[in-house]
C-alpha cells in the first residue's frame, strides 16, 4: 500500500482530480447546467419578430369620407353662388370653397406608412385616422401592372398640352375682361381670376397625383371580404406580397 501511494504521487495523481475536472467542464460549457450527473442545454429567450414598416402611397375604394366632404362643399358653394350678389364677399367665398376641395385629393395621396404586423396591416395616413386591415379579412392579393406607368409619356403629353391650352385661353380672357372693366372693384377682379383659373388648378392637381403613381411599375392590390379595395404603391410590392401570403398561411 505504501508503494502504491508513492507510485500515485509520482504519476501526478491528486485526490481532487474529479472535482477539478467537473469545474473545467462547467467553465468550458457555460450554456449547460449539470443536473443528476448529466448535462442539459439551458433555455434561451426567443426573439420577437420585428414589424416591417414601408413607405407607400395608398388608395382606398370606396372611400366615403372624401366623397361626402366633396359633395357637401360643392352644394355649399352652389347655394352661396345662387343666393349672393355678383362680386360680393359670399360670391367670392363660393369660389374659394371650390379651391379648398383640391386639398382633399392631395391629402388622400400623401406618402403613408404601412406597418406589417403578424396579424394585421396598419396604414398611417397624414391628418387622418389609421386604417387597420386584419389579415383574416383579406380575400385576394395581386400585383398587376401599373397602367399609369405604362402610359406615362402619353398621359404627360396630354396633361401638359391641355393645361397649356386652357391656361393661355384663361389669360387671354382675363386680359380682355380687364380692359373692358378698367374701373372694376378689387372683389370683381379677384372673382374673375378665381373663376378662370379653377379648371387649370384642378388639372394641375390631377397631374400631380398621376406623377406620384406613375413612378411605380407595379401596384399591390388587396381585396377584402367587405369589398374594400386597397392599392398600395411601393417600390417592392412583390416583397410585401410574399410577407402577407406567408403570414396568412
Amino acid at each position: 500500500m505504501v508503494f502504491l501511494g508513492y507510485f500515485r504521487k509520482l504519476m501526478g495523481w491528486c485526490p481532487m482530480k474529479d472535482s477539478l475536472k467537473k469545474e473545467r467542464q462547467e467553465d468550458c460549457l457555460p450554456g449547460f447546467k449539470p443536473e443528476n450527473r448529466s448535462l442539459q442545454l439551458s433555455s434561451s429567450p426567443v426573439g420577437l419578430e420585428e414589424n416591417r414598416i414601408l413607405k407607400a402611397h395608398v388608395s382606398l375604394f370606396p372611400g366615403w369620407k372624401p366623397v361626402i366632404i366633396i359633395l357637401f362643399a360643392a352644394v355649399s358653394s352652389f347655394l352661396l353662388w345662387i343666393y349672393s350678389h355678383e362680386n360680393s364677399f359670399l360670391f367670392i367665398l363660393s369660389e374659394l370653397i371650390l379651391y379648398l376641395l383640391l386639398v382633399v385629393p392631395l391629402l388622400s395621396h400623401f406618402s403613408s406608412t404601412v406597418a406589417v404586423m403578424p396579424e394585421k396591416l396598419i396604414i398611417k395616413r397624414p391628418l387622418r385616422k389609421p386604417v387597420v386591415i386584419e389579415k383574416r379579412d383579406i380575400k385576394q392579393i395581386s400585383v398587376p401592372k401599373n397602367d399609369n406607368h405604362s402610359l406615362r409619356w402619353t398621359m404627360r403629353l396630354f396633361y401638359l398640352a391641355t393645361i397649356s391650352i386652357i391656361l393661355l385661353h384663361a389669360v387671354e380672357r382675363i386680359n380682355r375682361d380687364l380692359q373692358l372693366e378698367e374701373a372694376a372693384t378689387f372683389s370683381a377682379k379677384l372673382s374673375l381670376f378665381l373663376g378662370k383659373f379653377l379648371v387649370v388648378s384642378f388639372l394641375l392637381v390631377l397631374y400631380y397625383i398621376f406623377e406620384l403613381r406613375a413612378h411605380y411599375q407595379r401596384v399591390l392590390k388587396v381585396t377584402m371580404h367587405s369589398n374594400l379595395k386597397v392599392w398600395i404603391y411601393t417600390e417592392e410590392p412583390e416583397e410585401l406580397t410574399a410577407i402577407l401570403k406567408n403570414e396568412k398561411e
